[in-house]
């Protein structure tokens, strides 16, 4: 099996190759040519993406907006609010599914029904903020409100680190998407009312 290199990519935007043709020799004229005969040239330009995936136009800046919550629901360090959902829209992904154990050829991973191939398509997504000052795995919120971050989780709610790269997840050929859970956590015992606002940019790596 082929040595396959890991692809890196900031916010899924796939590196391009630029191809530009050789300019090329103006045909010669003699003595005999017609007078009205013109020449010329045409260039050719392209683009070659690099990446397995496209981030689709509507991930690639979103506004999640996170509701009014309630600072009465805020105990203790740890206390979430009512998670909110995002995702990330994926196109034009290269084959690389799930498959029966007995079709798969290489080493393989899973339970004895359906397995996936050590040469599946998959991407790692790592979130890139400033964390907060007293939890290092939340996202750091400005505006009036204090004592509180923002905590991204995976759909089953697992806590998902900031400026980590967590587990891989395995795309579906053609479209996909990933989803994920976002809350506001709080730092300590007390959230001032207000409002807040936070950021976080994506760095993918296909494997």
């Amino acid at each position: 099996m082929p040595h396959k290199l890991p692809l890196l990519a900031l916010l899924a935007l796939g590196v391009t190759f630029q191809t530009c043709a050789d300019v090329p020799l103006l045909p010669s004229h003699n003595n005999r040519d017609s007078a009205s005969e013109e020449s010329g040239i045409v260039r050719f330009h392209g683009y070659v993406y690099a990446s397995p995936c496209v981030l689709m136009t509507q991930s690639r800046i979103q506004d999640i907006e996170m509701g009014e919550i309630s600072a009465r629901q805020f105990h203790q360090a740890g206390d979430r609010s009512q998670p909110v959902r995002f995702t990330l829209y994926l196109k034009d992904c290269l084959k690389g599914a799930t498959q029966a154990r007995s079709s798969i050829a290489s080493k393989t991973t899973g339970n004895d029904w359906r397995a996936y191939s050590t040469g599946e398509q998959a991407v790692q997504v790592t979130f890139i903020g400033e964390s907060d000052i007293n939890n290092r795995n939340l996202i750091r919120t400005t505006g009036t409100t204090q004592g509180a971050g923002v905590r991204l989780m995976d759909m089953k709610g697992n806590p998902l680190d900031v400026n980590q790269t967590n587990a891989p997840y395995l795309v579906n050929p053609g479209d996909s998407e990933l989803n994920f859970l976002a809350a506001l956590e709080s730092t300590g015992r007390q959230v001032t009312a207000g409002e807040f606002s936070g950021l976080v940019r994506l760095k993918m790596e296909y494997l």
